[in-house]
């Protein structure tokens, strides 16, 4: 081939290529930046609204439905998710991946505006969030004092620790949760109001404009000109006591109480029996996260040591730094391994130091160029991109191996040094060309199939994969060459060794049988047996979506969620998960626990225990999880859950499933009733619904006559039920040389009773104060805590453990359990997204499989010009899966989504062997051999480089395959490096027996075609100009 001629006249420039490989590989592997995943931008939007004081419905109604229905207007929507709650309103929008996530944010933006005027009027802000991996939290910990609360203490923390966290390089944001900052409150008092007969709409207006700051224009004066604004005069609680409130005098500290501090928490957090703050820290798009996380944990240090925060520590519970160097140091160190005994096999084969040396070349010079091609191309070390190394670890020698094995022999044949590795490269150049695209395009389905997250994942390991092969491709049609050149003028070619003539002895008689003598026989025995095997193998290993991995995964926390059956106040949660946090401390020692971390709100409670040890087994997990089931303190109203809020949970098999619909109290029903019949299932435990922590609520109907007849109309009852109940945010107050966010809302202690809601004053008649009891009714009733809705329509979500090894098998519970449920037309039900994700992954790797063997066969047709040879080649693939089948089976592993991409992967390898194979006895016969002769004789030749290629990939692959334990982005890749292992050690075998058989019965057919067609004069002109039929 031209490339290995002209790196054979020009050796010093091929010698300045490397160094300037080497060298650049250097610099790039020492500015390459580490992060746990590469930057993904993904296309969502969630449109999030802060809204204090509302309840769900109310929310849902005329918050949510307004904005799904512009937002579903736009182009390339997917879905719709929303939920609703007393505090807060969130509607995420899931676009088609591939889109500019900036434009759809203008979008966004664009369309919540044109129905700004149809959403509450004291809605605060409106925020759109995006979402990135950058976006992921680098660092997150917590911030505890002994003896001393906290929640008061902004100024000092933010000075202190927030401040100095913020100016480290690299570091983006500095998030912070459990304290507030100043703030001027005016709490109004019911009684005053009442007293001075306080128009309260009148009120808030006069608030209002008396703390603005407005540009009103330019003046110019001999020629200059200035721009003026009005300022207000507000200057501190001072000045807000001493404004008027209307015409008579009145003041505002006459009907309020100004206060000016931190505003009281609605929650509180403690860690190990102290008030704690929780903080996090995400780094600046393009940081190093390791550095980033370094300098996070060293700036912790000095803060624990300054003299103004005696008695405050702070620790960082989660630092991305671990996890990204423990991830690379394993897939390294397996790395490594699978180098070290790739080199072990070819020492093996090859039995001579110098030959052995030049292919393991292939491997760091491979890997020095893929950093170079990551650095230049702006990509990152992450545990993808080095999954993608360490995968093609032990395929980079496979193609130095078949060249070198080829001019060795050329050698034996007795060609002088110069010509032996001329023509043995150029035998094998269209063969490894081949085997290397097949392995490369098995990975273009992904590229090209509609992108979503696991293609964004496959993809960045699968150009890492394929830009190293390419590059080693390179190097065996140069750097092998040259090196194998100034070997053999050194040393004779080293006769082969005596138990490997005594194999090819044994397989040229073995050969013999199956295809010389009994072909046909061997193809109607022995390929059905094969298929058959393969198929009562599928059957047992059916896809499983392990969502929560095995049992060797490791974790590192364990949540305990307090229920209260209840309404319960923020004190009596304090307390009640306080005694379970006693409780706990008690057995601090017994159970491992390094740090107990619990917060209380009036709604809830939760503890998580972190563990001494940093992260444990699921098994332990599985022990302290039963125990704390059946010995934390029992207190009344109180339910133990162990999981989050959503329905996760710590240590155990976790399912979901959302009953959809159009009324939520035909929901709510219906959700009861699938938690009773789902209870009756053994194994099923732990169900819950986002119905089970309902809130009370008290129904304020307007009666139309009543406001009529005194003047209120029922929107200025609602607007000022909600200014003084929920509270307004009113224009910054300016303090010295500080601005502090200005709440009005009702006195605490006067919202505290439903005699004080009835006599708020809503307006006035004829000087007269109107009270909300003249014109409306009150209704007792009790609404959900959070409404959910997907896609437009509202959704409840029931949740439950599985007490089984296999998830799958709890699901198989659960389907007839609902589908026994009677819902009307329009009600149905799902299993929750992460379920519904895994089996959409499913049918897209089914396809992506599809298209994979259609790519190989296209890039074999074309190299080989035949459709006929591919098709023989192909016909290894069933073979592979006999030995990914019957080790997943054997070994128990699971067969979920990594197993199919490896599957993926092995589909552009296995056919290696094939290729190398019928394209050498192809050259045999084309050179004068007899169709038998070339056979055996070719087979014989390559029985070597395919167990050494075969070998040197399979034990590449052992670190990982038994890898137990280690993830890549949350999930297992030990399925993965076993599929490949299993299906290629089968395939190997099966294609040293079988092939040759296929070839020889695909060959004869071949020959009685081009006969038939010679005699035909119709159909003689289709033949190619070397007498082939043209479709062979």
């Amino acid at each position: 081939m031209w490339l290995t001629r002209l790196s054979l006249r020009r050796p010093v420039t091929l010698a300045m290529a490397i160094a300037c490989v080497v060298v650049l590989g250097a610099v790039s592997v020492l500015k390459l930046p580490l992060d746990f995943l590469p930057r993904v931008e993904f296309p969502f939007i969630a449109v999030y609204v802060p809204y204090q004081g509302g309840i769900p419905a109310e929310n849902e109604r005329e918050i949510v439905r307004p904005i799904e229905e512009i937002l579903a207007t736009l182009g390339g929507v997917k879905g719709i998710q929303s939920y609703s709650d007393a505090g807060e309103v969130q509607v995420g929008v899931t676009f088609d991946w591939g889109r500019d996530v900036n434009l759809l944010r203008l979008e966004v933006k664009e369309k919540i505006d044109q129905i700004r005027d149809r959403l509450p009027a004291d809605i605060p802000q409106i925020f759109l969030l995006t979402f990135n991996t950058s976006d992921i939290p680098v660092i997150e910990g917590r911030i505890s004092a002994r003896g001393r609360d906290l929640s008061e203490s902004w100024d000092l923390i933010d000075q202190k620790i927030i401040g100095p966290l913020q100016r480290i390089p690299g570091v983006g944001r500095v998030n912070i949760d459990g304290v507030l900052p100043t703030q001027a409150s005016v709490y109004l008092r019911l009684d005053k109001l009442r007293e001075h007969q306080v128009d309260l709409d009148r009120l808030f207006g006069e608030l209002e404009a008396a703390n603005v700051e407005l540009t009103v224009g330019r003046v110019t004066d001999r020629g200059l000109r200035y721009d003026v604004r009005t300022v207000s005069g507000l200057g501190g609680a001072a000045d807000l006591a001493e404004l008027p409130v209307n015409e008579r005098g009145l003041r505002l500290g006459d009907v309020a109480e100004i206060l000016y501090g931190a505003p009281a928490l609605e929650y509180g957090r403690v860690l190990n029996g102290e008030p704690a703050i929780a903080f996090w820290v995400q780094k600046a798009s393009g940081a190093n996260t390791v550095e980033v996380c370094r300098a996070v944990e060293a700036e912790l240090e000095r803060i624990n040591r300054d003299p103004a925060l005696q008695g405050i520590s702070s620790f960082a519970f989660f630092n991305q730094a671990d996890q990204i160097t423990d991830s690379l140091r394993s897939l390294l160190q397996g790395g490594l391994t699978g180098s070290l005994l790739a080199i072990a096999v070819l020492f093996f084969f090859l039995r001579r130091v110098s030959m052995t040396l030049v292919v393991s070349a292939a491997i760091p010079l491979s890997v020095i160029g893929t950093c170079v091609f990551m650095y230049l191309t702006g990509r990152s070390l992450n545990v993808l991109t080095m999954m993608g190394l360490m995968l093609g670890v032990g395929m980079l020698v496979d193609n130095a191996v078949v060249v070198l094995e080829s001019i060795h022999r050329r050698q034996l044949l007795g060609d002088r040094p110069l010509a032996a590795v001329v023509r043995g490269t150029r035998e094998v150049g269209t063969a490894i060309t081949a085997s290397t695209l097949t392995t490369v395009i098995v990975f273009a389905p992904v590229v090209i199939s509609r992108a979503d997250e696991l293609s964004v994942w496959l993809g960045e390991v699968g150009v890492t994969i394929s830009v190293t092969l390419v590059l080693s491709l390179l190097v065996s049609l140069t750097v092998v060459p040259l090196l194998a050149l100034r070997g053999s003028r050194s040393a004779t070619a080293a006769p082969e060794p005596r138990w490997l003539r005594w194999l090819q002895a044994r397989y040229r008689a073995a050969l013999g049988w199956t295809a010389i003598r009994h072909p046909l026989l061997t193809a109607l025995v022995l390929v059905p047996a094969v298929l058959g095997l393969t198929v009562g193998a599928m059957k047992v290993t059916a896809f499983k979506p392990d969502l929560q991995g095995e049992a060797g995964l490791r974790r590192e926390n364990l949540r305990v969620q307090l229920h209260y059956t209840g309404p319960v106040d923020k004190e009596a949660s304090r307390v009640m998960v306080a005694r379970a946090a006693d409780w706990l401390e008690t057995r601090r020692d017994e159970l491992g626990l390094r740090d107990i971390y619990s917060y209380h709100r009036a709604d809830g409670g939760g503890i998580t225990l972190f563990f001494a040890d940093g992260v444990v087994t699921e098994d332990y997990f599985r022990k302290v999880r039963d125990d704390l089931r059946g010995n934390l303190p029992v207190q009344a109203g109180v339910e133990y859950r162990f999981g989050d809020e959503q329905g996760q949970d710590s240590g155990a098999k976790t399912f979901s499933l959302t009953i959809s619909g159009d009324e939520t109290e035909l929901l709510r029903d219906f959700a009861a009733e699938a938690k009773r019949r789902l209870a009756l299932v053994e194994g099923i435990g732990d169900l819950r619904s986002d119905d089970d922590a309902g809130r009370a609520e008290i129904e304020v109907r307007v009666d139309p006559v009543q406001s009529g007849r005194f003047g209120v109309s029922p929107g200025t009852v609602s607007r000022v039920m909600g200014l003084t109940y929920r509270g307004v945010q009113l224009p910054r107050l300016r303090t010295g040389d500080r601005e502090v966010d200005l709440i009005v809302s009702l006195l605490p202690e006067d919202r505290e009773s439903l005699e004080n809601l009835a006599l708020v004053p809503v307006g006035s008649l004829g000087g007269t104060p109107v009270q909300l009891n003249q014109v409306a009714s009150f209704t007792f009733g009790r609404g959900p805590e959070r409404i959910f809705r997907r896609d437009q329509r509202s959704g409840i979500t029931v949740s439950g453990t599985w007490s089984g090894d296999r998830l799958d098998e709890g699901l198989d519970a659960v389907r007839p359990v609902m589908d026994s449920l009677s819902m009307p037309l329009g009600y149905d039900w799902n299993f929750g997204s992460e379920i519904r994700r895994a089996q959409q992954q499913q049918s897209e790797m089914g396809v992506n499989m599809l298209l994979a063997l259609a790519c190989v066969f296209f890039v074999m047709a074309s190299l080989f010009e035949s459709v006929l040879l591919p098709l023989v080649v192909m016909g290894t693939v069933p073979f592979a899966s006999l030995g990914v089948f019957w080790l997943m089976m054997a070994t128990g592993t699971p067969f979920n989504i990594m197993a199919m991409i490896g599957i993926v992967i092995l589909i552009g390898v296995v056919v290696n062997n094939g290729i190398v194979l019928v394209d050498h006895v192809e050259g045999l016969q084309k050179s004068g051999r007899s169709l038998e002769q070339a056979v055996l004789e070719g087979c014989t030749d390559r029985l070597r480089p395919i167990l050494m290629t075969a070998g040197t990939t399979i034990l590449g692959l052992l670190p990982l395959s038994f890898a137990s334990g280690a993830h890549v982005a949350g999930a297992e890749y030990y399925p993965m490096a076993r599929a490949i292992s299993g299906g290629l050690a089968s395939s190997t075998v099966l294609t040293l027996l079988v092939m040759p058989t296929y070839y020889l019965l695909a060959v004869r057919w071949r020959a009685g075609l081009a006969a038939g067609s010679s005699r035909n004069p119709a159909t003689s002109d289709l033949a190619t100009p070397d007498g082939k039929p043209a479709l062979a």
